[in-house]
């Protein structure tokens, strides 16, 4: 987020970085500075007119009131807001008329979605438009980098092990070397995961519509990028031909055309959600398939939530240089 807000020229008078204190003495590198990064406090963030969070649900929820009640726009990237009724869970390209009632300087929150979730309604809603939606089924393909960096470290230790010893290595059992995990998150009563429930309850929330979703969220040996299988079932008659179009003209969509097809790897660090292979459903009879990937570090959370620091800024009526 740091690197986003320093690459776009973000109105900020300064950075001010805030951490825990189990890291010991750090600095980041911003605007040809190298800034101290400070523990978290309320006097911290009584300096802050925008906060970007992203440590976690528990600390969310201790410290994000705190910085709205101080006078703070909170933008926060993890689950611990995104279902309250009262804070907007905003994808700029699809429902960025929920920031209308939030105003820098008179505090707030504000929810970043989930990752997989945001690339999803991306390719979506332009769809929902055109030709409404009545069902959806998706099967998620999502990177090791969404589950932390301790995971990615994992995943680097154990594919080394596996190479040199084979499969008598010793591994950790949910580190999908060579392998995918078809769980993401604990498990519920009735057999999906966290992960799943996150896109079921979601995806109707950002859309502003009561969309049924079939989800499976599957862990995947691939470094950075999310990818998605996806069936729609529409309201109006729609060709694949139909979609493309409305596909294309949609913001922050690139429609890849026969043979291009859209993969994680080769997409690392862009900014766009791709869409491929778009073809009829052979069970519904409005039906299409699709494929969808982004880079879940960037439009899965950091773009997203500078997007939505940049959607604020510009909806202010008078916009001195702000904290961030």
């Amino acid at each position: 987020m740091a690197r986003l807000l320093e690459r776009r020229g973000f109105p900020a008078a300064g950075l001010l970085p805030l951490a825990s204190s189990r890291g010991g003495a750090r600095k980041i590198s911003f605007a040809g500075q190298s800034v101290p990064v400070l523990p978290v406090s309320e006097d911290a963030l009584a300096r802050a007119d925008l906060v970007l969070a992203s440590a976690g649900g528990d600390v969310s929820r201790e410290w994000l009131p705190r910085a709205a009640a101080a006078g703070a726009v909170c933008i926060d990237n993890t689950s611990a807001f995104r279902l309250d009724p009262d804070v907007p869970l905003v994808v700029p390209e699809v429902n960025a008329h929920e920031l209308d009632g939030v105003e820098l300087g008179r505090g707030g929150i504000v929810a970043n979605p989930n990752c997989s979730t945001i690339q999803l309604v991306v390719a979506l809603e332009p769809l929902r438009r055109a030709f409404g939606l009545e069902r959806v089924q998706v099967s998620t393909y999502q990177s090791i980098s969404g589950a932390g960096r301790g995971a990615v470290e994992a995943f680097r230790t154990t594919s080394a092990a596996i190479l040199a010893e084979g499969r008598d290595a010793v591994v950790e059992p949910d580190v999908p070397a060579f392998d995918v995990l078809p769980r993401i998150g604990e498990m519920a009563d009735d057999g999906h995961t966290v992960e799943e429930w996150k896109m079921i309850r979601e995806v109707p929330k950002i859309l502003g519509a009561p969309v049924p979703l079939d989800v499976t969220c599957v862990r995947v040996p691939v470094f950075v990028g999310h990818a998605e299988a996806v069936v729609v079932e529409t309201r109006e008659p729609v060709t694949a031909a139909a979609a493309l179009d409305v596909l294309r003209r949609a913001p922050g969509v690139r429609v890849h055309d026969g043979d291009e097809l859209p993969r994680p790897a080769s997409l690392e660090g862009t900014h766009d959600v791709h869409v491929g292979r778009v073809r009829p459903s052979r069970t519904f009879e409005r039906g299409l398939q699709l494929w969808v990937v982004a880079d879940n570090l960037l439009k899965g959370a950091a773009w997203n939530a500078v997007q939505i620091a940049e959607a604020l800024v510009a909806r202010a009526t008078s916009a001195p240089a702000q904290r961030a």
